[in-house]
């Protein structure tokens, strides 16, 4: 059986395969979003950092209009079926 591979972001491969292993005693499905989620948080408790620059978010952008803010970008809706989100105060 191949040995699974540590990604390269990880500063600490040891805490790394120390939490993966938490991990996999916790759960019974693995590897599953939850369980790998489980692992990322448990990785950062222990002290554990990721190597690299952070992506910078990418969001749509919000205009004013009928009475309320329009969200632009955030994904293909069709413009009678667009939700307009009320904000109190503006």
């Amino acid at each position: 059986m191949a040995k699974s591979k540590t990604p390269d972001n990880v500063a600490n491969p040891s805490l790394y395969a120390k939490a993966k292993a938490k991990a996999k005693a916790k759960f019974d499905v693995y590897p599953s979003a939850y369980a790998n989620a489980y692992m990322v948080s448990e990785y950062k408790k222990m002290g554990g950092k990721y190597k690299g620059a952070k992506k910078a978010a990418t969001g749509g952008i919000i205009e004013k209009g009928n009475g309320g803010f329009i969200a632009r970008g955030c994904g293909a809706v069709m413009e009678p079926r667009r939700k307009v989100t009320k904000m109190r105060g503006r």
